[in-house]
């Protein structure tokens, strides 16, 4: 299972704790929207492509 996860804003360390934890034993990659310019052609293509997609605000 591939798992893709969006952050809006750059996580805390508690964030990231979370994302070790649903990530265990999975594929994953990341996107991170508070970089400047995003690529939301990227992001869509990321999207369709994961099995599961977690927002983090």
């Amino acid at each position: 299972m591939k798992i893709l996860h969006v952050y809006r804003h750059e996580p805390a360390d508690f964030t990231k704790k979370l994302v070790e934890i649903v990530s265990e034993g999975r594929e994953t990659e990341s996107f991170n929207l508070y970089e400047d310019n995003p690529d939301y052609d990227k992001l869509v293509d990321m999207i369709l492509e994961a099995d599961q997609t977690i927002c983090w605000w």
